[in-house]
């Protein structure tokens, strides 16, 4: 796959804090229709890793491009093909949810037809249709995510890229955003999600990429941990994880 192919191409990228090296030289890319996990230990350089994706990080070293758009040199066009939920939000809090989802879709062209029929399908879906005319600064927590994933959504961008998207949401808003952002890849769109709800992960996704400090320590798609499940190398995506990142044998003891 060449780089104008896939969505996503990150090429050799690190990142430093000083002494302390993040993101040490990763390569993977995302094609269309992908559902890509990344896990990995807290301080694995996830985050940093999706901050550079997103272009609210700058990369030490290395390229990244999403539809062929150079991150760095052309981030306006990089841009217009990302939704980005960040681990914390920063919303604008001033407005309310209509309005928010409103001016996400102005930003990205959505014609006044079609923005009006995919925000009603949002606020359904997220279960906001009683808190469309209430300000953001009144949402709790979960509403608040609630509203970012509905707002990836609007367009909607290529690429999905979410930081651990699901925290805080009950069961019923997570099962239905997730059937969501399931039809966005069968319908030719990309997802790099971050979690550490490995349960969850196992079935919905097509590739784990697994970060071990600031390393890709493993690739590994649906079908090949299918493979390693059925001859007894690894139980399931969370023994697989405990493996790759050498806590089995710290918990079996």
């Amino acid at each position: 796959m060449t780089k104008n192919d896939a969505i996503l191409q990150v090429e050799n990228l690190t990142k430093r804090y000083r002494r302390l090296v993040a993101v040490d030289d990763i390569s993977f890319s995302i094609e269309p229709g992908e559902f890509v996990a990344l896990i990995g230990p807290n301080g694995a350089g996830k985050s940093t890793t999706m901050g550079c994706i997103a272009g609210t990080v700058a990369a030490d070293e290395g390229a990244l491009h999403i539809a062929g758009a150079d991150v760095t040199k052309n981030p306006v066009g990089a841009r217009r093909n990302l939704g980005f939920v960040p681990q914390h939000l920063t919303l604008l809090d001033f407005l309310t949810g209509l309005e928010y989802l409103q001016f996400v879709a102005d930003l990205r062209d959505v014609t006044a037809s079609e923005r009006d029929e995919q925000i009603e399908e949002l606020l359904a879906i997220s279960e906001l249709e009683d808190a469309r005319h209430v300000i953001l600064r009144e949402y709790s927590g979960g509403m608040l995510r609630k509203l970012a994933l509905s707002s990836v959504l609007v367009g909607p961008p290529k690429l999905l890229v979410l930081d651990e998207s699901f925290v805080g949401l009950d069961p019923e808003s997570t099962y239905r955003i997730r059937k969501r952002l399931e039809s966005h890849c069968a319908a030719g769109g990309a997802i790099l999600l971050s979690s550490h709800i490995l349960d969850m992960l196992e079935p919905l996704c097509h590739r784990f990429l697994i970060l071990v400090d600031g390393k890709l320590a493993a690739d590994v798609s649906a079908p090949e941990l299918e493979r390693m499940r059925k001859s007894d190398e690894v139980e399931n995506l969370t023994d697989l994880y405990l493996e790759t990142t050498g806590k089995k044998e710290a918990i079996a003891g």
